[in-house]
């Protein structure tokens, strides 16, 4: 005999209130962990100095960030099936660089994080002595709020677009290319641990400025510059990869992928300067075909 509709209906309540309960269980156990964060910060900003929470923060979240990217596809590089790599590779098998070259990235990428790091410091020194500020962000003894980063982080990236769009077109100029970037597009099957595969000097116009110029000029709370400069550093080792990754960075894939086979097209990060400037991918080669250094 089938339940009546009253039973029915009493168990429907009974499993609405138990999936609520699962619900506020999640919120309970996702504020707790929120408020934990939220004291450990707290801590280490009344017990540390400004300038070593930025320092030696950012170092972490550069170090930790890139270096996870880059073995991920690393790994995936060297030990996946061919037909893994035929499927998913945006180029041929025969284009990628074998372990050894891959190998010769580790110490200059190394290289590069230590001057970006040296080069900070000195940054720290000099803001203390000319403007009396002890940080470059904002640090605070609260974590930024939802709607801050949400503010913050489209303007930053809008802004790391155009900085990058620029300083990337002047080292495709023929004196600053063959000095600076040529080292760089060795690589025209680029791979994730070569996203820092640079001339210090470049490294430090693409990689470091355009995340470092907006953040600064909207003083943006330190936290929030963690956040948007661990997801450029991921970005960049998606943008580097060469794999087709199906998700919202997939333009970014495959269009810096095109940027390393043809040269002449997507400057930019966000695809807009390129846009502007008639140098994005589909606008400036139908097909594809070998681009130029200019």
């Amino acid at each position: 005999m089938s339940p009546s509709i009253p039973s029915r209906a009493f168990k429907f309540i009974e499993d609405l209130s138990t999936s609520v309960q699962g619900t506020d269980s999640m919120d309970y156990h996702r504020g707790k962990l929120l408020n934990y964060v939220a004291f450990q910060w707290s801590h280490i900003v009344t017990n540390y100095s400004p300038e070593s929470i930025e320092l030696l923060g950012t170092f972490a979240v550069h170090f930790i960030f890139y270096w996870f990217g880059s073995l991920v596809f690393a790994l995936a590089d060297l030990y996946a099936p061919s037909s893994i790599l035929k499927k998913y590779k945006i180029q041929s098998i025969s284009k990628q660089p074998s372990r050894q070259v891959m190998l010769q990235c580790i110490p200059s990428a190394l290289q590069n994080q230590l001057i970006t790091s040296a080069l900070h410091a000195l940054k720290l020194l000099a803001l203390r002595s000319i403007t009396g500020r002890f940080a470059g962000y904002r640090i605070e003894r609260t974590l930024p709020s939802l709607l801050e980063i949400i503010t913050d982080a489209p303007l930053c990236f809008i802004g790391r677009d155009f900085v990058c769009y620029y300083d990337h077109r002047i080292l495709h100029l023929p004196w600053f290319y063959r000095r600076f970037h040529k080292e760089h597009h060795k690589f025209t099957a680029p791979v994730a641990v070569a996203a820092e595969h640079t001339h210090p000097v470049d490294h430090i116009l693409i990689n470091v400025l355009p995340v470092v110029i907006p953040a600064t000029l909207f003083r943006v709370h330190l936290v929030t510059f963690w956040l948007l400069m661990s997801s450029t550093i991921l970005q960049g080792s998606l943008g580097h990869s060469g794999w087709h990754v199906r998700s919202i960075f997939d333009r970014k894939t495959t269009s810096h992928d095109a940027h390393h086979e043809l040269f002449d097209v997507e400057y930019g990060t966000l695809g807009l300067m390129d846009w502007l400037h008639g140098t994005n991918y589909m606008g400036k080669h139908k097909s594809k075909g070998k681009g130029k250094v200019h």
